[in-house]
């Protein structure tokens, strides 16, 4: 529980400087939003490019993992994606980006860590696959998700306006570019690698910082339905992913406990911080809160695994 709470604890602190920035006039909304567009824009496909592109592609190539934790991911966004879209009759936007909640974990930030904390250089393998899948699976669809909703024109138009737009964005140009590097074996230069790592990098700070932002001002009882968004997201992250991560792994024999143990560990962390970003960026002012919930809950959830799994 300690170790949790001292990787957990930095989080909450940057979170916390942020909304401290708007509060005494620092920053201003505005510029938490283009805080967010940098991240989304040239940070994050910093990052996605250069750790991609530094795996080794054989050791990115688990299918048990793949394919437990791809479909388990997949299962998840589509079933948020269908209760706010079908049910609560929220915009194809807003449920996009509730799916991305429930099906993307804070991988980088919170997971690695924990997992590094577990498995030492073991969790790099892990973490790659996870990243994969979490970017190819649950990103793009997101990113459809997005661009059906902000084009009102026959499908086979929207499909292919959406496919153009999705393939011009900068994340989806990172993925894959750092996939064929790392296929082809072809590292990026050190040259490179030394400019785009340092700018990447920054995208998990100035994330937890536009959280903070984000929550500045906000009138939590103003907030629709905060409550029902709350349990519903925690109910799809931290206990149907988890479950149906595991539950997959047990129609593969060949898994290991090792395996085991990291797909559900990383399955059971709260949602990625790009999950407030993007939530900020439509206009769902509700989302920070989500998160802020969402990753305090995570602690127990993650100990849960650690007691029940770890080796």
């Amino acid at each position: 529980m300690l170790e949790i709470a001292s990787i957990i604890l930095p989080i909450f602190l940057t979170i916390l400087i942020g909304y401290l920035a708007l509060h005494f006039s620092m920053l201003s909304k505005e510029h938490v939003k283009l805080l967010g567009l940098f991240i989304i824009k040239i940070s994050l496909p910093c990052l996605l490019l250069v750790s991609i592109s530094s795996q080794d592609f054989h050791s990115l190539l688990q299918l048990p993992y793949l394919i437990s934790y791809g479909v388990a991911s997949f299962a998840v966004f589509i079933c948020a994606v269908l209760i706010y879209f079908k049910l609560f009759k929220a915009p194809l936007t807003e449920a996009g980006v509730m799916g991305m909640g429930a099906a993307m974990s804070n991988t980088g930030f919170i997971g690695s860590g924990l997992l590094y904390l577990f498995l030492g250089e073991k969790a790099a393998i892990y973490f790659g696959m996870t990243f994969l899948i979490e970017n190819f699976i649950v990103f793009l669809m997101f990113l459809i998700c997005i661009e059906l909703d902000q084009h009102h024109a026959p499908l086979r138009q929207i499909l292919k306006t959406g496919l153009v737009n999705i393939a011009k964005n900068p994340l989806i140009i990172a993925l894959v570019s750092g996939f064929v590097l790392s296929a082809c074996q072809l590292p990026l230069p050190e040259l490179l690698q030394k400019t785009l790592r340092p700018i990447g990098q920054t995208s998990a700070p100035l994330g937890l910082l536009v959280i903070g932002g984000s929550l500045y001002g906000i009138s939590l009882r103003a907030q629709t339905h905060l409550g029902r968004d709350i349990a519903v997201i925690t109910a799809l992250k931290l206990l149907m992913m988890p479950l149906l991560v595991y539950g997959m792994f047990q129609l593969f024999p060949s898994a290991s406990a090792e395996m085991i143990f990291a797909g559900v560990l990383l399955s059971s962390v709260s949602m990625v911080g790009l999950f407030a970003v993007f939530g900020q960026q439509y206009d769902l002012q509700k989302v920070p809160a989500v998160l802020l919930v969402n990753t305090i809950l995570c602690i127990i959830s993650l100990s849960a695994v650690i007691h029940f799994l770890h080796l």
